[in-house]
């Protein structure tokens, strides 16, 4: 299963306000982010801020916006 497949039961799992932008990211990044995902939905449970803050960036001068 993909990253968009996967993203999508992510999404209908978790609702649109757990939906994750797609951004460019390297084939260890992408696969992190696979691996959380996939972790989520085992779990039951949405992927903390701070997984997505430690797998993205943060960008200190824009309050609540990824990078």
């Amino acid at each position: 299963m993909d990253l968009h497949e996967l993203l999508g039961i992510y999404v209908d799992k978790f609702g649109e306000e757990y939906d994750i932008d797609t951004v460019t990211l390297t084939e260890d990044g992408e696969e992190t982010l696979i691996d959380l995902v996939k972790k989520a939905i085992s779990n039951n449970e949405p992927i903390s801020k701070k997984q997505i803050i430690d797998l993205f960036g943060y960008d200190p001068n824009e309050t609540g916006i990824l990078i």
